[in-house]
């Protein structure tokens, strides 16, 4: 029954996203080769943009004419079958194909592997398939997409890697006060906006990204601790007292996890003041030192050096107090250095398109 619903409810969406397409967007089925149309019509109605033998078949029988009207047909997942298939023929011009599609808004499910199914537009799709003859030639796209077309998934996964430059704040300012809906990962994206904004470091943003991440205590990444450790603001430590102990302990206890909580750490570490040392010093002096049964090696370590490497009046008790414990883990550490692999020879890619969008 589990499996019916998820048929219906791809099923739905997919009858959804196609009342979406462009009015351009207009070949159906019955007008390509009738040798192609029994796969055309598979596809459809396996309703998943995937590796299936349908799906291959069309991507090797196909003619470059053929995938052009797949390109503007009626059907959002033939158009995205046919916009994979086109980024790997070296008969088309790959970068004006995604610059001049990136309007394609029809939501698509996609076959995530292991990972599952992953919803995206049919351009967030074509963008992580694309490749670029250079940076400057990516670049050009990134420029593209956050100015203009600053809906895309693929506009707020970029984020994180652009300069604060001013030609971007209007449009990434929209992007973190608009509500993601229907997409897959979208409290990531919107973290990766508010990211972007916090770089700008302009006073009247600091209420918005603190109000935010405030009703999101739950749900807080490693991008939110490094939006705080890297433009630092005192307003954020009241998301960090918050956080700290419910949410801090609650991902260790439930999940075994301790990356999150080494994200937390690390980031209130540099705050050097009263504030944060209360905090540090409760995680450091709490007994026992989690209040469940996992491994805290690993943390107790991270929470030892993050003091240690943040010297300042306000921490003086609490170097004193590990002192020991760092001597021990530097000793330690030098008797066993651990592994050091050397870089693997890397295989220059030599093809014409070397860039890639992750």
């Amino acid at each position: 029954m589990k499996i019916k619903y998820t048929v219906l409810s791809v099923s739905i969406l997919f009858i959804f996203s196609s009342c979406t397409h462009n009015s351009s967007n207009s070949f159906a089925i019955r007008d390509f080769n009738k040798s192609l149309q029994p796969y055309l019509n598979r596809v459809v109605s396996g309703a998943i943009v995937g590796f299936d033998t349908s799906t291959l078949y069309i991507q090797t029988h196909a003619s470059d004419d053929e995938l052009k009207k797949m390109g503007q047909s009626e059907h959002p997942l033939l158009r995205a079958i046919a916009f994979r298939a086109m980024l790997e023929r070296p008969t088309f011009n790959h970068f004006d194909l995604m610059m001049n599609n990136l309007n394609d808004t029809a939501i698509v499910a996609t076959d995530a592997g292991e990972w599952g199914i992953r919803y995206l537009r049919v351009s967030d799709d074509m963008l992580e398939n694309g490749r670029w003859k250079d940076i400057a030639s990516k670049k050009k796209t990134i420029d593209e997409i956050i100015l203009h077309h600053n809906f895309l998934s693929s506009a707020y996964y970029q984020l994180k890697g652009i300069e604060p430059k001013e030609i971007y704040y209007s449009s990434i300012k929209e992007m973190a006060q608009h509500e993601r809906r229907n997409i897959t990962d979208n409290f990531k994206e919107t973290e990766n906006a508010l990211y972007a904004l916090a770089k700008y470091k302009k006073s009247e943003d600091i209420p918005f990204i603190k109000k935010f991440l405030l009703s999101h205590l739950s749900q807080l990444t490693e991008t939110s601790f490094q939006l705080m450790q890297k433009c630092p603001n005192e307003d954020y430590l009241d998301i960090y007292e918050n956080f700290y102990p419910r949410f801090f302990y609650l991902e260790i206890c439930q999940h075994t996890f301790t990356d999150n909580p080494k994200n937390f750490i690390n980031s209130i570490a540099i705050y050097k003041n009263e504030r944060s040392e209360k905090i540090l010093s409760s995680i450091l002096n709490r007994s026992p030192f989690l209040p469940c049964d996992v491994d805290t090696s690993d943390l107790k370590e991270e929470l030892i050096y993050s003091i240690w490497n943040n010297p300042c009046k306000a921490y003086s008790g609490l170097k004193k107090q590990i002192e020991a414990s760092y001597r021990k883990y530097e000793d330690e550490n030098k008797k066993n250095p651990g592994f050091k692999l050397n870089p693997p020879d890397l295989v220059k890619d030599t093809s014409k398109e070397p860039v890639k969008w992750w």
